[in-house]
């Protein structure tokens, strides 16, 4: 049974780019592309993992990441943000982010930082070529 990862972006390019990666690496992986809509989903589904852009259509990582607390304390939650300001990140940290990465340059430290927090090991596929990583960058 594959881990279940809610990933919440507005873009909506990203969310295809990041939900094929992930789903290569055995992970199952629902988007949506605003806050609202993942609080409804989280009603309702049991989610492994939140992976959240800090900047959504109507609130903030920040806002959603304390919404998720109420109800859940030990749920990892990565934000992967191309906003790198350090007060943005302490934000999120002070909320209950688990970790804070930043689009595009810690893309490599994704899949390795789900695996730390999630607690598995599943087998990776081969590693992707600088075409990827390219394509990746320019759409996140």
């Amino acid at each position: 049974m594959s881990h279940r990862i809610l990933y919440v972006d507005d873009d909506q390019d990203g969310c295809e780019m990041i939900s094929l990666w992930l789903s290569q690496h055995k992970y199952s992986v629902v988007t949506v592309n605003e806050g609202q809509q993942a609080m409804e989903l989280i009603k309702r589904s049991k989610f492994d993992l939140f992976l959240l852009d800090f900047a959504l259509p109507d609130m903030t990582a920040v806002t959603l990441c304390q919404h998720i607390r109420k109800t859940d304390q030990v749920v990892p939650i990565i934000v992967y943000s191309a906003l790198s300001r350090g007060v943005d990140q302490e934000a999120a940290i002070s909320a209950g982010v688990t970790k804070y990465l930043v689009k595009p340059n810690d893309l490599e430290k994704l899949v390795p930082e789900i695996e730390l927090n999630i607690g598995s090991r599943i087998e990776s596929p081969p590693r992707y070529g600088s075409v990827f990583r390219r394509r990746a960058a320019s759409i996140l």
